[in-house]
């Protein structure tokens, strides 16, 4: 039996478990929907879901920031009840990450799919480095950043502290701050990730805010990015020129619908199960889907181009 989209019964479950299974974790850990997505929908989901089309790199970019406009939408709701978001450091970010990201996002059509494919491996791969050096030092969120071995490039923190909304401070924002804001937003405007990941960073490691806290706020920040790509996008494929907008290609939007309503459910699991994961357990987790997901990708385009 034919189901819309050409999907059959055996499809559609394999869709939609498959897709809720992969934004329950990236909302649980705060990353980009693109970490996991990207990869599934470019190498797995062809395979599994036989409705589901071949789809070059912009596509696949595409439909990631689209599926993660409703699974954000979910968790931050999520996270800002339960009280896991600080409004001043997500205007702080925002306020850079954004501009950037809107300007990536046009840019991205210019670059070769190779080259962003490899941005999008070592991004992954320097974070997860990031984060294994944080545990292996013997802490859950020390200060990495400004470790004597990064003290000439690294400015001290600021000796005023800003009390959040959640009874944490956090020192108010430098030029090293928001120059890691913009390389996120950057990130997220070529290639749909790394603002989630770097905020993640940025607040846990820097600025030594509790995970849950820093969970909900970079989601909150990453959800602002992830909106202002996508409508870049939208208004690219729409109104830009051929040559700038990818008009090459066609983004499965009717498969974005399916897997983006699955994940309204997923946005809430995932933010559910954040407020019980250990800290450590946390970081743990981050490092190895950040260094797998980032392996294979670079791996496969060494060796399979």
């Amino acid at each position: 039996m034919a189901l819309p989209l050409g999907f059959s019964p055996v499809g559609l479950a394999t869709f939609v478990l498959l897709t809720f299974v992969i934004c329950t974790t990236v909302n649980t850990f705060a990353m980009e929907a693109a970490v996991l997505f990207v990869p599934a929908f470019l190498f797995v989901y062809p395979e599994v879901v036989p409705a589901f089309p071949n789809v070059p790199l912009q596509a696949a970019i595409g439909l990631a920031l689209f599926v993660e406009l409703f699974g954000y939408s979910s968790s931050v709701s999520a996270y800002w009840f339960r009280g896991q978001v600080d409004l001043d450091t997500v205007k702080a970010i925002l306020a850079v990450s954004v501009p950037v990201a809107v300007l990536g996002r046009a840019m991205s059509y210019l670059a070769p799919p190779a080259l962003l494919k490899m941005l999008f491996g070592g991004m992954l791969l320097v974070l997860s480095a990031i984060l294994f050096e944080t545990h292996r030092e013997g802490s859950s969120i020390p200060d990495w950043l400004i470790h004597p071995r990064f003290a000439r490039i690294v400015p001290d923190r600021d000796d005023g502290p800003e009390r959040t909304d959640g009874g944490v401070t956090v020192a108010r924002f430098d030029w090293f701050d928001r120059t890691i804001a913009g390389i996120g937003g950057a990130m997220a405007g070529l290639v749909g990730i790394a603002i989630g990941e770097l905020s993640q960073t940025l607040l846990t490691v820097r600025k030594r805010v509790p995970i849950r806290l820093s969970t909900g706020t970079s989601a909150f920040v990453l959800h602002g990015t992830i909106v202002a790509a996508l409508t870049t996008n939208l208004v690219l494929l729409q109104y830009g020129p051929s040559w700038l907008s990818g008009h090459d290609f066609t983004v499965p939007f009717g498969f974005g619908l399916v897997a983006g309503l699955t994940c309204l459910v997923g946005g809430q699991t995932g933010a559910f199960l954040n407020s019980r994961i250990p800290e450590e357990r946390t970081l743990q987790a981050m490092t190895v889907v950040y260094s797998l997901v980032g392996s294979f990708t670079i791996l496969r385009i060494l060796f399979l181009g």
